[in-house]
C-alpha cells in the first residue's frame, strides 16, 4: 500500500495570520500609499479618513496588517506568499491582540522582548536600532525566533 505524505498548508502560520480566537481589537483602514503585505507595521495617515500607510511613527506601531483570504495567492499551492494590498484598498488591521509576523535581520529575538520595526518598510526585526530601525513600544515577541521565522507577537494599543 502506498503511503501519501501531505506537506502543503502545514506551516505554523503565515505573516498576518491570526493566532487564535482570543480577544482582539480590529478595524479597517484605507491604504493611502504604495502597497502593503500581510503582517506589516502600519501607521496612521490623517490626510484621509481611516487612512493608513506602511511603516510606523517613531516606535509606536498603530496596527499590523492582517491576512485576508480573499486575496489571490502568489503561488499554487500557496506557500504563504501573498499579493499585496494595493493603494486605496481596505486593509484589515489588528490594533490589539496576537498575530504572526515574519522576523527579518540577522539578530535572534527572545520570547517577551520588544521588537524593532523599520519605519519605512514596516518589517519587524531585532537588529540594532539605527537609521530607519526603531524600538517598538507596543509590539512584543511571544516566542523566540531567528531571521525568516514566523513568530507569534502581541500588539497593544498605545494612546
Amino acid at each position: 500500500m502506498t503511503i501519501q505524505t501531505f506537506n502543503i498548508y502545514t506551516a505554523n502560520g503565515y505573516e498576518g495570520d491570526l493566532v487564535d480566537s482570543g480577544p482582539r481589537v480590529v478595524q479597517t483602514g484605507i491604504l493611502t500609499s504604495a502597497t502593503a503585505g500581510f503582517g506589516k507595521a502600519m501607521k496612521r495617515d490623517a490626510s484621509v479618513e481611516r487612512g493608513v500607510a506602511l511603516g510606523s511613527t517613531a516606535g509606536n506601531v498603530y496596527a499590523i496588517s492582517q491576512r485576508e483570504y480573499n486575496h489571490e495567492a502568489g503561488t499554487r499551492p500557496s506557500t504563504g506568499d501573498d499579493t499585496n494590498y494595493l493603494i486605496t484598498e481596505s486593509v484589515s488591521l489588528i490594533r490589539q491582540g496576537y498575530l504572526y509576523v515574519k522576523l527579518t535581520g540577522a539578530t535572534a529575538i527572545a520570547a517577551g522582548a520588544a521588537l524593532h520595526v523599520d519605519t519605512v518598510t514596516g518589517l519587524f526585526t531585532k537588529v540594532a536600532v539605527a537609521g530607519n530601525v526603531v524600538a517598538c513600544t507596543n509590539v512584543f515577541a511571544e516566542e523566540a525566533g531567528i531571521s525568516g521565522d514566523v513568530i507569534k507577537v502581541r500588539i497593544d494599543i498605545v494612546a
